[in-house]
């Protein structure tokens, strides 16, 4: 019981744990609570990290929960950086081809040498691991306006540990759907995923979908929230819950939108905001930078790097 109750204040967003997922709490409004409680903690961690100060971009995201920032890098930045990280990528791929180990739906991580392969259906996402001798790699990661947006955005500090060189290879949706071409929203409390895209995105490549104004808490959004979350209890599902088109028009928030995006374009997306992946040609594939940032919804914000120091440095106590 005292391990349920606190699980109510993680990040845990699974509806068949006996808490999270009790219908009767859920219908007194314990998930709606938990969202409007994550709001709280996230302007609590914005301000630590950025204080008052907030960069032009902030109102559009705020707005929108989406902002996509093109020639984000110098020509000669950018040139350096897609020659790097194509040479990492083909020496890589050279030592641990490719392969399908034969996942349905959402499959696990398979690591190979410097990185891991996770399938999405019958699409792959190849995360290439970020080493320190990626020079061009780590000037892009320690961007100054890059590390200001996102610490902002994610109520974080910076953790460049959260980066991967990744590519992603578009399959075939006839026996194994990719069920991130579905709409959904990861998560009940704000974070954020970033796209640094290398390559152009058009439209035969499944360029990333947004339905910008989701992610905000309004009132039709929370009343929406609770019935689903009443469902979900009942049904013990996960949740990353999903929507259909119809529903979502119906919501009213934001309509699905297309960002097909040239090379040295920066999307930041906050993803308790409605996105999908977009339908591409077989076989077509992106190339990107790619960040996943989640704070833990219910504390303040702390250094990773720190943190982790002093985690050793304990561990080494005891072991003396």
């Amino acid at each position: 019981m005292v391990s349920g109750l606190l699980k109510v204040f993680t990040s845990n967003k699974s509806f068949a744990l006996p808490i999270i997922g009790s219908p009767i709490l859920n219908t007194l409004g314990l998930h709606t609570f938990r969202m409007r409680l994550a709001n709280g903690f996230l302007a609590l961690r914005r301000f630590q990290v950025a204080g008052l100060m907030r960069p032009i971009e902030s109102q559009q995201f705020k707005r929108d929960g989406i902002v996509v920032l093109e020639d984000f890098l110098s020509e000669s930045e950018f040139s350096n950086l897609v020659s790097e990280v194509k040479n990492t990528m083909t020496a890589i791929d050279t030592r641990s081809p490719i392969q399908n180990y034969g996942d349905q739906g959402f499959g696990q991580k398979h690591t190979f040498d410097w990185g891991f392969d996770r399938y999405d259906g019958d699409t792959l996402n190849r995360f290439y691991a970020i080493k320190a001798e990626h020079n061009a790699t780590h000037s892009f990661i320690n961007n100054k306006r890059l590390k200001r947006l996102t610490c902002l955005f994610a109520g974080t500090y910076h953790d460049p540990s959260k980066y991967y060189l990744y590519k992603l290879f578009h399959g075939t949706e006839d026996t194994n759907a990719d069920s991130q071409k579905a709409i959904h929203r990861d998560t009940f409390h704000s974070a954020i995923k970033l796209w640094y895209f290398l390559e152009d995105v058009k439209p035969e490549h499944g360029p990333f979908h947004y339905a910008p104004g989701t992610h905000r808490l309004t009132n039709r959004r929370l009343k929406w929230e609770k019935k689903r979350s009443i469902q979900a209890s009942k049904e013990n599902k996960g949740g990353a819950f999903r929507i259909s088109n119809e529903e979502l028009n119906t919501l009213g928030d934001g309509q699905l939108t297309s960002f097909p995006v040239k090379a040295n374009t920066l999307v930041i997306a906050d993803i308790r905001g409605f996105h999908c992946r977009g339908a591409a040609l077989e076989h077509q594939s992106r190339l990107s930078i790619y960040a996943n940032i989640r704070p833990a919804p219910f504390l303040p914000a702390f250094h990773a790097g720190k943190l982790r120091a002093g985690l050793n440095k304990a561990k080494q106590i005891f072991q003396r």
